[in-house]
């Protein structure tokens, strides 16, 4: 189920003449609102289950988990789709711009009219510049695709309205011209800068937002939902509730295990000039890339990712290494009783290689020096970011997540929990039924992994659609 979550695999819209797509007769248009650019109805939403299998399952997900009935037409809404333009903050506090999607339920169904609570939502990772969740369905090219789809079968069909950035360093346009990757100050202030201007023009959208404010996000977005959740509170605004998917909360000690204990992750090569690029715009990592880099990447690496094309386009040109994070001759031996590494992590080492020795000497020098307060500068960055700060919340947070995760640990998940160490927060394992998981979601995703329609690779990604369904139903309750 979901096994590589390509659930939008033709252009809808071109399908069913571009029109049909775009005609509304109530829209006007205005002056820095949120511009209607997608009316999804029912025969959209036939045509996009009937394009894969996995579209098909996840809209039937949210159907049974909602009790709104799970085959093609049960879906309870229209949604209107908006693409927002708004007014935000780089890494250095640098005034720049952004851009993402509101999407707006309506139509005759209860659940679909009157005030609707509205779920704040963070995407995750991805080294596309063009990544445009405004443009799903209508762009069978665009990589906010899959994601995309999840937050409409999940969250906008079901009634909720949702708010979504791109991030800034996304889309032409954003003014930035880098991502402020893992920067929990920036990216909780675009979440809420977001927010905002969604509700400086809900009414002229035709929006009716209720009381209840979800905060959601995968990956990158996970990270950025719970820092969210704590600026929200900080700022004065009222959280129902939480849901942190799969998230690198615990930054310090997340980057320690792979660094110092040479226990990479899938994803290494990308994750990496992302954030050092992202901490060397807001506090000057380092003098040069060469302190950073190996001599192969230090001239590109910097200015590396995001970029039209991606991750794959920055490899292709050379940019990037796909796999190899650090030179083949550091890898150490795992002491016993250590776990041996694992595929990826072995393939984490090789020749060219994208971060120096250099850099990777002065970062285990400095662990074995300072322990859990770094000196290193790199390490200095990660303590900044890391999300265990002196904030408890004060409504519910229900992290997600896979204890098979083979890109962002699940121990960021029980030590975050753990630093908690609140009644309000809930650490669900998607496998383990006692961890609070609905036995029936359990069932799938265990199901799904002795299938192998769910590979190890995928486990991390496939999260997303599964965690998001066990917060459509706590979302609901609430």
């Amino acid at each position: 189920m979901f096994k590589t979550m390509k659930v939008l695999s033709i252009s809808v819209c071109a399908a069913l003449m571009l029109q049909a797509c775009h005609d509304d007769d109530d829209y006007v248009a205005t002056i820095d609102a949120p511009k209607q650019v997608l009316d999804i109805n029912p025969s959209i939403y036939a045509r996009l289950r009937a394009s894969s299998p996995a579209a098909n399952n996840l809209f039937a997900l949210a159907g049974t988990v909602a009790g709104t009935g799970a085959a093609v037409g049960d879906e309870p809404c229209q949604v209107k789709l908006h693409r927002m333009s708004y007014d935000t903050v780089g890494g250095a506090g640098e005034a720049t711009t952004s851009t993402g999607v509101v999407m707006v339920p309506h139509g005759a169904n209860a659940a679909c009219n009157g005030p609707r609570p509205v779920v704040l939502y963070a995407h995750g990772t991805t080294a596309d510049r063009d990544y445009d969740l405004s443009k799903i369905i209508a762009d069978d090219t665009n990589s906010a695709n899959n994601e995309g789809a999840v937050l409409l079968a999940m969250y906008a069909s079901q009634g909720y309205i949702v708010v979504a950035p791109n991030y800034a360093g996304y889309t032409d346009d954003s003014a930035l011209s880098y991502h402020p990757y893992l920067d929990k100050v920036q990216q909780s202030t675009e979440m809420y800068d977001a927010l905002m201007h969604f509700r400086t023009h809900a009414d002229n959208i035709g929006a009716s937002a209720s009381s209840k404010l979800f905060v959601s996000g995968l990956s990158e977005g996970g990270n950025v939902a719970l820092a969210t959740h704590e600026a929200l509170e900080a700022r004065g605004v009222s959280v129902t509730a939480s849901m942190p998917i799969s998230g690198p909360y615990a930054m310090l000690d997340f980057l320690d295990t792979m660094v110092v204990g040479g226990y990479l992750n899938a994803g290494a090569t990308l994750f990496s000039p992302m954030y050092l690029t992202a901490a060397q715009k807001r506090e000057g990592i380092y003098a040069a890339p060469s302190e950073v880099y190996s001599a192969t990447y230090a001239e590109n690496a910097e200015n590396s990712l995001p970029r039209p094309g991606g991750f794959v386009a920055a490899v292709t040109n050379g940019i990037l290494p796909e796999r190899a994070l650090f030179n083949i001759a550091s890898i150490p031996t795992p002491v016993s009783p250590a776990p041996a590494f694992n595929a990826v992590n072995t393939a984490g080492y090789g020749n060219p290689y994208l971060l120096s020795d250099a850099f990777r000497n002065a970062y285990i020098a400095d662990f074995a020096a300072n322990g859990s307060t770094p000196q290193n500068s790199v390490r200095k960055a990660l303590k900044n970011d890391d999300l265990r700060t002196s904030w408890r919340p004060t409504s519910p947070v229900f992290m997600c997540g896979s204890a098979s995760d083979l890109t962002v640990y699940y121990s960021n998940s029980i030590k975050m929990a753990a630093h908690l160490d609140s009644a309000l927060v809930t650490n669900l394992e998607l496998g383990d039924a006692t961890t609070g998981t609905p036995a029936a979601i359990q069932a799938q995703w265990n199901g799904a992994l002795q299938a192998g329609t769910i590979s190890p690779t995928d486990i991390h990604g496939q999260t997303g659609p599964f965690c998001s369904a066990i917060a459509l139903g706590l979302f609901g309750s609430m």
